[in-house]
């Protein structure tokens, strides 16, 4: 049952957006929060019965944790809100591919982000530095990119440009270290100017250069510390990571395992963590930068039962014997068939999957279920509060 007005205007936070109605940033501003987990939940539940697939247990959508300001990475894109207009840095306006709205006091960034976007741009609009257009492909500031790490206040400040104009260094590093002047909390670990001459509108690296510090930021996670560079791949909502993770790797059936592969490993965060279960943890990751993190973080926290292998996981599978585990936390896409068929010639007794996508798990989990494997428990997670993600872990035991 909904809670009726009253509750609901002592519950919402105090500091409303105001960018609520055009920014494509958050898909559920406005909506009371209570509700939203009720919308999520309904979204999975929707999935798993489209599929018929009834799990023994199944755990409801919920916070797991900060509601605001919970975001370890922001990109944001230099542009304008109206054609010819003054230039904006932030994000595309809801349903708009050209126009960029400046976001200042964004709720789910953390505040040093607003800062230091609010003075980036203030430094471009007195550079006399152009925008990258995304039809022309001219110009030259293209993205701005900042990563903090929760447990340790450093921040990675990454500027992409194109290499039709030249950067003053001094005068970047200036701007962001004025944002930062004062702040017990937050400090920079690294500046780094990325040149992206590609036509596509993603953030990509033809060559980086640091400007100060070092290209990586330090966090902390699952009792690890790790190495996170400009272009590796770390959840977003650290906290609400570590929740997740605690009660997805207790779904794991108790005493010592012999090996386990963790497909889709990013930085290592899960295949460390197993480091602890198993006698030998093999880390699968198809992103270079990624794998690279992934070493030096085992090197880092001192384990040695860990190894990591860059490449598809299809590829790699098809050359490495049974494991006696398989933990699974692919991209949005869920598994490719392919290598579903693989894991499934594995035949091994249980499964570890983590989702960032319910409906590609639940097309994932069907297939698994009529390979005969049962599913004994399923969680959903609110890991982004005011969007539309939602996570899941679910265990399948044949």
């Amino acid at each position: 049952m909904l809670p009726d007005k009253a509750e609901r205007e002592m519950t919402e936070t105090p500091s409303e957006c105001g960018h609520a109605d055009i920014c494509g940033g958050c898909h559920y501003r406005g909506v009371f929060y209570p509700e939203q987990l009720i919308i999520k939940n309904d979204t999975v539940l929707a999935y798993l019965a489209e599929h018929g697939l009834v799990p023994d247990e199944y755990r409801p959508v919920r916070q797991t944790g900060k509601l605001f300001g919970y975001r370890n990475k922001m990109e944001y894109s230099f542009g304008d809100e109206v054609k010819g207009g003054e230039m904006t840095l932030g994000l595309h306006k809801q349903g708009s591919y050209m126009s960029v709205i400046n976001t200042d006091n964004c709720l789910i960034a953390p505040e040093s982000f607003s800062r230091i976007r609010k003075a980036v741009l203030d430094w471009a609009n007195g550079s006399g530095h152009s925008f990258h257009h995304k039809r022309t492909h001219k110009g030259f500031l293209r993205t701005l990119v900042i990563r903090r790490g929760e447990r340790t206040g450093e921040l990675l400040v990454n500027l992409v440009t194109s290499s039709e104009e030249q950067l003053d260094e001094a005068a970047f590093r200036e701007a962001v270290f004025s944002a930062t002047r004062g702040d017990d909390t937050d400090k920079i670990s690294g500046i780094l100017h990325i040149i992206n001459d590609r036509r596509a509108d993603t953030v990509a690296c033809d060559s980086i250069k640091t400007l100060y510090g070092r290209d990586y930021y330090l966090e902390e996670l699952m009792g690890f510390s790790f190495h996170v560079s400009a272009f590796s791949f770390f959840q977003t909502n650290t906290s609400a990571v570590e929740s997740m993770l605690k009660e997805a790797l207790s779904f794991i059936p108790g005493g010592q395992i012999e090996s386990i592969y963790d497909i889709y490993c990013g930085t290592g965060t899960i295949s460390l963590t197993l480091s602890k279960r198993a006698a030998s943890v093999t880390g699968i990751e198809l992103e270079e930068d990624s794998v690279i993190s992934a070493r030096e973080n085992g090197k880092l926290n001192g384990v040695d039962n860990v190894s990591f292998i860059r490449g598809d996981a299809f590829e790699v599978l098809k050359e490495l014997p049974a494991p006696d585990m398989l933990v699974m936390d692919p991209p949005r896409m869920g598994l490719h068939p392919k290598a579903l068929k693989l894991v499934l010639e594995y035949n091994l007794p249980s499964l570890l999957y983590i989702s960032c996508n319910p409906k590609t798990f639940a097309g994932n989990a069907a297939v698994l279920r009529d390979a005969g494997y049962g599913l004994p428990v399923v969680g959903a997670y609110d890991n982004f509060p005011y969007t539309k993600h939602i996570e899941l872990a679910a265990l399948f035991t044949k």
